[in-house]
């Protein structure tokens, strides 16, 4: 991504440069795939994030905890940017789950068509995220999990929600 452009308050272009690009015709539409290239590290509801809740536990909480991880996920991943989190309904083929108590798995082939709501946060947790951030860079998951900065973030900011239309009032 070369440049983001802010053309009116609700649309952005995004100027990239690609490499051997020929150009394009007018009025050609052109696909962007959102999934990188190797994948992404992402957070869900696996068989071993179920066995490590307890025996009630409902879906909706199993669900929430997943989100709740992949917010933490962020923090590793991104850490001098706010959590964001998208929500996607995907085909099994496209997981490997990697077999931990947290529900990270590895995702492959994710479309922008399979995103059904993003998560963010609220800019008042900025700071709080940037510290949390600074602190786990590059951890595990269950390493960061565990720091009193994520903790902090996780208890004091929830992520709100946001459908996948409204990605231009994200104020990342």
């Amino acid at each position: 991504m070369v440049e983001l452009l802010a053309e009116t308050a609700s649309v952005r272009s995004i100027v990239l440069d690609l490499p051997d690009w020929p150009g394009h015709r007018a009025g050609q539409h052109v696909d962007v795939r959102l999934t990188a290239e190797d994948g992404y590290q992402a957070c869900t509801v696996t068989p071993s994030l179920i066995a490590s809740m307890d025996a009630d536990t409902l879906i909706e909480e199993a669900e929430y905890a997943a989100l709740s991880y992949a917010g933490a996920l962020a923090l590793v991943l991104k850490p001098t940017s706010l959590r964001l989190v998208a929500a996607a309904e995907v085909q099994g083929e496209q997981l490997t789950d990697l077999g931990g108590s947290l529900g990270e798995v590895h995702l492959r082939g994710l479309t922008w068509q399979q995103v059904r709501a993003l998560f963010a946060d609220e800019p008042a947790a900025m700071e709080a995220v940037r510290l949390a951030g600074e602190v786990v860079a590059a951890q595990s998951l269950a390493a960061a999990l565990a720091a009193p900065e994520v903790g902090a973030v996780l208890d004091e900011y929830d992520l709100l929600w946001f459908a996948p239309d409204e990605l231009d009032q994200l104020k990342l």
